[in-house]
């Protein structure tokens, strides 16, 4: 056990939908031990109701040290508001970040096939949400997604690994600086790729470019994009990254990570 650690995906479709395309991807087991209605009852809800509960049968996420964990399942909650419904996957066990970059890029696709316009993450009581929002509470998360939807606009990255539909993202691949951070001491950045209708966008440490051993770990560990899926940064996407050195190590680091991902392009539009 440890902290909790939750991926969100979010759809612009029925929540009966989802859930029946949910489980023929990964198979749902539905908690009928308590009522939905007694889960938050004493919460402010922002509109969000809980319309299903469970988990998946089986492990849907393998890991890279089998020898210690097999693999990843995950408790999920659905909740609906007008047209928008609300996955939350979560699970309580740092095994999670032993999850392999390029198997979580694929659970992304499987996402998205599923109608997921936006795939962020949160650790469970993060105190960046507390900076952010005033207090923790993940449904202040889901209410700020459904803004961003109805802006039609992601300026600003939510998570260390985000997913969006690229209409939400209507700027060119590349490195990208973040900014208006304000606990950040050093450079950070964002990589941004496009994947058959989507981008993906990944940060990084200036320090971990830069630094010769740090490098080398982001290039041997394959694992990072599910450490940095659940870091919260809520960082403005800022200037685009003209230095060719640093470019080119972020390029490599992602391709390191997941290899060639089917549908990347290097075409894009134009901020």
């Amino acid at each position: 056990m440890g902290d909790c650690y939750d991926v969100v995906a979010v759809f612009e479709r029925p929540w009966k939908e989802v859930v029946d395309e949910l489980d023929r991807q990964f198979g749902l087991v539905k908690d009928t031990e308590h009522g939905l209605d007694e889960w938050y009852e004493h919460y402010d809800t922002r509109g969000f109701k809980l319309v299903f509960k469970g988990k998946t049968k089986n492990i849907i996420l393998k890991t890279i040290r089998p020898e210690r964990y097999v693999g990843v399942g995950f408790w999920i909650e659905v909740f609906s508001k007008s047209e928008i419904t609300i996955v939350d996957f979560g699970t309580c066990t740092s095994k999670f970040w032993d999850v392999s970059s390029k198997e979580l890029v694929e659970f992304f696709e499987k996402l998205t096939n599923a109608g997921a316009v936006i795939i962020t993450g949160y650790v469970y009581g993060s105190e960046r949400f507390e900076e952010i929002f005033g207090e923790w509470d993940q449904f202040l998360v889901y209410e700020w997604l459904e803004k961003a939807l109805k802006h039609e606009k992601l300026e600003i990255l939510p998570s260390g690994v985000t997913v969006v539909k690229d209409n939400l993202l209507p700027i060119e691949d590349g490195l990208y600086e973040l900014v208006e951070i304000p606990w950040m001491e050093e450079k950070e950045y964002v990589l941004i790729k496009s994947l058959d209708g989507y981008k993906i966008l990944v940060s990084v440490w200036g320090s971990d470019l830069t630094y010769e051993d740090s490098y080398r770990e982001l290039l041997e560990d394959k694992a990072w994009f599910s450490q940095d899926m659940t870091a919260v940064i809520f960082g403005r996407i800022g200037k685009r990254v003209k230095d060719e050195f640093l470019v080119k190590r972020a390029e490599e680091y992602f391709k390191a990570q997941v290899g060639e991902v089917s549908g990347e392009s290097d075409k894009g539009q134009t901020r």
